[in-house]
């Protein structure tokens, strides 16, 4: 059974954001997944570059392969296409260690809302079935 896993980062694309904050950033992202036994955890990920609107929202839905790949990426829904754009060629970086059932890997569907705000938000992020 291929469950339909929610996956949330908030990205913080801010006139001064640097690249070490958007560093810093994703690694706290996969740092926040540690524990998780439920769903593909993502342990490499990439920020789309853009300087987005603050407000700007994108949800894409693609399938972690078994090698822990995203692929089939598409666009769900989006008020901004340049972060549509941007967002699918970051996500094609994404590795994920995929979803287990039974001891074996499995492929899983997964939808991924992009948000961007001024700020970042600490811990913000959610994995539900």
């Amino acid at each position: 059974m291929n469950a339909v896993k929610k996956l949330a980062i908030v990205l913080s694309l801010g006139a001064l954001a640097s690249v070490a904050f958007a560093a810093k950033s994703e690694r706290a992202y996969v740092a926040s997944y540690a524990g998780t036994t439920d769903s593909p955890i993502p342990v490499k990920v990439v920020a789309p570059s853009i300087l987005a609107n603050p407000g700007a929202e994108v949800v894409l839905e693609f399938v972690i392969d078994e090698e822990g790949v995203p692929q089939r990426i598409t666009v769900h829904s989006s008020n901004d296409s340049e972060l549509a754009k941007a967002s699918i060629k970051a996500v094609k970086q994404w590795r994920f260690a995929p979803r287990s059932v039974e001891g074996r890997a499995v492929a899983t569907k997964a939808r991924l809302p992009i948000i961007t705000s001024m700020s970042p938000l600490d811990g913000e992020r959610f994995a539900v079935n």
